[in-house]
């Protein structure tokens, strides 16, 4: 069943986006099934997914279809999956050689919360130069906030994500399950290969939710309060437009209280974040509001 996410915001503040001009998930769950085979180009979008195939780009391209005797996640011709790197032709007999480059994200830019997916290397053999390993990173405006290796070729639950790869010896395809870690991305990207190295990807029955944030509060702070540089690699600088008393809190994206600051005083304040890559949230707390900003660490 396909689950639509759109969310009615009353009078409510949402998080200030500083570099995304949405935050709720606007993709929907998407198993192919209700598309017809055909070959779908390098840059597809269908039920708010993007879908793109930045390398190989030359012989090859993505299609939907179903491929039961090479996909363990296509196993009938009814259940189709999304191909990246079929040859233009219309069979995976030539596909492109390289490095590999595969992007899953929101149309939109919004972000979401990946849950899981079935994805499927094939069962060719590793001695023809197919490749079976992916890097998985997620993405926020483009900037990389999680990431994790899969070998299809064995199950995994260490890391990010948990790979529960199918019982036949020969197939290389599974279910991908990921951690919290996943919660406010706009994108993912599956890349590795070398350039002699063939790569087949199959993915179906992905799944996703709406993202994690932390609590809201009413807000009526003065809106041309900005933090800078973001992304930042280190120092931090708030510039809070007026002079008023703040306190800072700095959380996580899975709401661990990394950094925080009372009575401040001051227009301006910096500090520096010394955290890991990846996605925070600044609340600054007066004594009846609370305003909360976005926070990229490269």
């Amino acid at each position: 069943m396909k689950k639509n996410y759109n969310f009615k915001l009353n009078k409510i503040s949402i998080l200030l986006l500083l570099l995304s001009s949405s935050l709720f998930a606007q993709v929907n769950d998407e198993n192919f099934d209700g598309l017809t085979p055909n070959l779908r180009g390098l840059d597809y979008t269908t039920n708010g997914i993007r879908f793109q195939q930045i390398a190989p780009n030359v012989i090859s391209q993505m299609a939907s279809l179903s491929e039961a005797s090479t996909f363990i996640i296509t196993p009938t011709s009814s259940d189709l999956g999304l191909l990246f790197n079929i040859d233009n032709s219309g069979t995976i007999s030539g596909p492109n050689i390289g490095a590999f480059d595969y992007r899953i994200g929101s149309a939109d830019g919004s972000e979401f919360k990946m849950v899981s997916m079935e994805a499927d290397m094939s069962a060719n053999p590793a001695s023809n130069g197919y490749a079976f390993t992916a890097t998985a990173t997620g993405y926020i405006d483009g900037v990389s906030v999680v990431s994790d290796i899969i070998d299809f070729t064995i199950s995994d639950n260490n890391g990010t994500i948990t790979y529960t790869k199918d019982a036949i010896p020969a197939a290389n395809g599974g279910t991908l399950t990921f951690s919290e870690a996943w919660s406010n991305i706009d994108e993912i990207r599956f890349t590795g290969g070398n350039s002699s190295s063939i790569s087949l990807l199959m993915i179906d029955q992905l799944n996703f939710s709406p993202p994690n944030t932390l609590s809201i509060v009413d807000n009526t702070l003065d809106s041309n309060i900005t933090i800078f540089p973001n992304p930042t690699k280190d120092i931090v600088t708030i510039d809070f437009a007026v002079t008023t008393v703040y306190n800072i809190k700095v959380h996580s994206i899975l709401g661990e209280l990394v950094f925080e600051k009372d009575n401040i005083m001051d227009n301006k304040y910096s500090f520096q974040l010394n955290q890991p890559a990846g996605l925070y949230i600044i609340s600054l707390i007066t004594e009846n509001e609370q305003l909360q900003l976005k926070l990229i660490k490269e």
